[in-house]
């Protein structure tokens, strides 16, 4: 695993993309730890929102909220239950109706069954063992 190494800027690059066309692993970092979202972030989330921006390229979406660690999850409030803390979820800025229907449609197009829609964002995640199939409006 690449951790506590001092990276060139190519380094940097393939690191930061990996197994990624369109988005950077860093999107998805826990606020205090740069490159957390690459080690612990779980692939299956990244690689469907990826997968969105493939096939309709003119859209870039602001990450808000990624992988978190045990004190950034702690500071924001999440219960231990949430799936940011295991890296399964994403919460993105969607202010505009358009955008929010168009992540939605998306999402549920590649599969996502849980979804969470508020006025400000669209938040998914695939931690389907665990939690139920749900639409949740805030």
């Amino acid at each position: 695993m690449l951790v506590n190494k001092k990276f060139n800027k190519k380094d940097r690059e393939s690191f930061n993309t990996e197994g990624l066309t369109h988005l950077y692993w860093e999107l998805f970092d826990s606020v205090d730890a740069e490159g957390s979202a690459f080690r612990f972030m779980e692939r299956e989330p990244v690689l469907i929102l990826d997968d969105i921006i493939k096939v309709f390229q003119y859209w870039r979406p602001q990450v808000l909220l990624g992988y978190t660690s045990k004190p950034v999850a702690d500071l924001l409030g999440l219960p231990t239950s949430s799936s940011f803390r295991v890296g399964k979820a994403i919460r993105l800025k969607a202010k505009n109706p358009k955008a929010r229907m168009f992540i939605v449609e998306n999402l549920i197009i590649r599969g996502v069954t849980r979804i969470a829609v508020c006025m400000d964002y669209v938040e998914f995640d695939t931690d389907n063992y665990l939690k139920k199939d749900a639409l949740y409006i805030h």
